[in-house]
């Protein structure tokens, strides 16, 4: 085996773990979250450059991932994953005494081999310790320096934690925060959607610890004049019975903000990440997101985002990120922010753990692209219309649009495979965007011909 720096273990459910097990878990209808979650963690296979192991709570499909250490270049990819594998890896990869042995025997061979994880959990968290009774020589890069490290990430991963955490920093120039409220009760949320009724404002409600529009209700001002015309109680009752995530408080409450879509698509965001000796900026992009607010993937292209746009998203990040190193926090988080038709650049909230953009960023950088040379976007729920189909298939299909197209640098790059839903994960990499678009349609013309 060749010298490994990196093991990332991908916990990516673990992440949302008591939110899906008090939902999901005991709701057959919700099933396809809970499997979405899992689905993800094959994203891991471009986290990092090469040289690394990947731990998930499932094993990537073989062909898949042979297909793309081929295609992309990696000559150092190892999977490895728990026999029983579930929401809670770093548990289960405890539970695990052969994966244990393994990985104590990968470790002592690679002394200051870095542990990275998706997010810092209580699991993660008990992981760590365990290893750390069993061998030493390895490093952490995500643990925050603070005696409660879980604790403080979920302060800052938290939309009423993050709010209250920044609220000192804004408003500042054209950067600033949504007026809002956080509400600790249904009754709560009703008198903060009064107030902005009365002012003739929409509104946006948040459950504290929802992801990716789960837990998020978007209602603009024409939407706004339905609960206007009702009762606000009556409506906001009937939002809190629809799905068993509004049963977790506090929520946050905000004005709708309109926004520019010719700016990043309206929802622009900045990735960076925090080390002992500092903050370190990454990258920008803007995020696809439907109209319900949930999202699908990032767009990184320099045409997406004015000079002035950009210059302050990486005011605002240098300053969030500053007040989270004072913190302790460490590792990478992003910034979501909404690009208001008034000029003014909103922020929404923070992601503290890897993001949806993060294993773009990866493959990006491991193939030197960026936002100047190549117009990237992905999509983690692309779905197709035929049967579930295995990953031999699928990649046949797509064969003739998979990058590199006739070794061109441009082309579908698959990110993971569901086993049981007909979804996959996609990064297109185009020339610019109407070779991007272009390369999305054919692959759903190459998935739905079959």
């Amino acid at each position: 085996m060749q010298k490994i720096k990196d093991i990332f273990i991908a916990n990516t459910a673990e992440a949302f773990a008591d939110l899906l097990e008090q939902t999901i878990l005991n709701d057959s209808h919700q099933q396809d979250r809970f499997q979405q979650e899992i689905d993800l963690s094959q994203r891991a296979q471009f986290w990092g450059m090469d040289d690394k192991i990947i731990i998930t709570p499932n094993p990537v499909p073989d062909t898949l991932l042979e297909y793309n250490s081929k295609r992309i270049g990696y000559k150092n990819l190892i999977n490895l994953w728990p026999e029983n594998g579930g929401i809670r890896l770093c548990k289960s990869i405890i539970d695990d005494p052969k994966l244990v042995r393994s990985l104590t025997q990968i470790v002592r061979s690679n002394p200051g081999v870095k542990i990275t994880s998706y997010s810092v959990t209580d699991d993660y968290a008990n992981l760590l310790r365990f290893l750390e009774s069993k061998v030493t020589g390895w490093q952490v890069t995500n643990l925050p320096r603070t005696t409660n490290p879980v604790n403080l990430v979920k302060t800052i991963d938290f939309k009423n934690g993050f709010r209250e955490m920044v609220a000192d920093i804004f408003p500042r120039g054209n950067l600033r925060l949504p007026r809002g409220f956080i509400c600790k009760t249904e009754t709560d949320v009703s008198k903060a959607i009064f107030s902005f009724l009365n002012a003739g404002r929409g509104f946006v409600i948040k459950v504290h610890n929802g992801e990716s529009g789960w837990g998020v209700k978007i209602v603009d001002y024409n939407t706004a004049q339905r609960p206007k015309q009702t009762k606000v109680n009556e409506w906001s009752h009937e939002l809190f019975e629809s799905d068993p995530v509004w049963k977790f408080a506090p929520y946050v409450v905000e004005e709708f903000t309109p926004v520019d879509k010719t700016i990043a698509g309206g929802f622009p965001s900045g990735e960076g990440h925090i080390t002992d000796q500092g903050f370190i900026f990454d990258y920008h992009c803007g995020q696809e997101v439907t109209e319900e607010g949930s999202f699908k993937g990032i767009v990184v292209s320099a045409d997406i985002l004015p000079d002035s746009v950009s210059k302050n998203i990486k005011i605002a990040m240098e300053m969030i990120g500053k007040k989270l190193h004072t913190s302790g926090y460490r590792g990478i988080f992003d910034v979501d922010f909404a690009a208001g038709a008034d000029g003014n650049l909103y922020i929404l909230e923070s992601n503290a753990r890897m993001t949806g953009g993060t294993h773009v960023y990866g493959i990006m950088s491991y193939l030197r692209f960026n936002g100047s040379n190549a117009y990237v976007l992905s999509n983690d729920s692309f779905r197709y219309d035929t049967p579930v189909q295995k990953p031999d298939k699928i990649l046949a299909l797509l064969s003739d649009i998979l990058y590199p197209i006739k070794r061109q640098k441009r082309g579908l790059i698959v990110s993971f495979i569901s086993a049981s839903r007909p979804v996959i994960g996609i990064i297109v990499v185009g020339e610019n965007k109407e070779d991007a678009r272009l390369l999305i349609h054919r692959a759903k013309d190459c998935l739905s011909a079959h």
